[in-house]
């Protein structure tokens, strides 16, 4: 059997089992504040050097998402300031202050893809990619197999509704896509503090 051939056989099995353990990745971790699943629909659009678009690879499909956002730290702070003479109070003041620390930027994860070429005998690819960035723009690099006998790479940059990539190695393609999955949401975080402030006011003395 030749090498190519060999590659591709070995490959598809690999794909099938990455994809499943990404699925039961997802269903144990969906428990997890901080962590982030989705789901929803794409559509890539390729380019090529020889002709703008072939409308014979356009593909549609599912893309199902895994990522751990970084939190939004909030912080209460709730202040008594208590005045009081010989042990009595006389008036209690209230303030509260809230603070928030944006930490929810950094992104990281994983995307599993479905794709179909409906103008090309329904072609089917399945694809696994993982991926690092902040809430609005990733970059992703991952592998796949499509059930024509090719199997490839895939790096794209992710944005929110859109994304733009290649896949190769067999023939170098340029793709456009737009999608249904918008920004990443930060999970929130939140602390509370009290402190207590104790003005006792002498008493004139006789």
């Amino acid at each position: 059997m030749p090498h190519n051939k060999r590659c591709q056989s070995h490959l598809k099995p690999m794909l099938h089992g990455s994809l499943a353990a990404l699925m039961g990745m997802l269903s144990i971790s969906a428990a997890q504040a901080d962590d982030e699943i989705r789901a929803g629909a794409v559509v890539q659009i390729p380019f090529s050097l020889q002709s703008l678009v072939d409308f014979s690879t356009i593909r549609v499909g599912l893309s199902c998402q895994y990522a751990d956002v970084e939190e939004d730290e909030i912080t209460t702070t709730h202040h008594l300031t208590r005045r009081s003479i010989e042990g009595i109070f006389l008036d209690i003041t209230e303030t509260s202050l809230s603070t928030s620390v944006d930490e929810g930027k950094q992104v990281l994860g994983v995307e599993g893809n479905f794709m179909i070429e409906p103008f090309n005998s329904w072609n089917p690819s399945l694809e696994l990619l993982g991926f690092y960035g902040n809430t609005d723009i990733q970059g992703a690099l991952g592998a796949g197999y499509d059930w024509s006998g090719d199997y490839f790479f895939d790096a794209k940059v992710m944005f929110p509704y859109a994304e733009i990539g290649i896949r190769f190695p067999e023939q170098l393609e340029i793709y456009g896509g737009l999608k249904t999955l918008g920004s990443f949401n930060p999970a929130k975080e939140y602390h509370h503090r009290e402190t207590v402030t104790d003005i006792n006011i002498p008493t004139s003395s006789e």
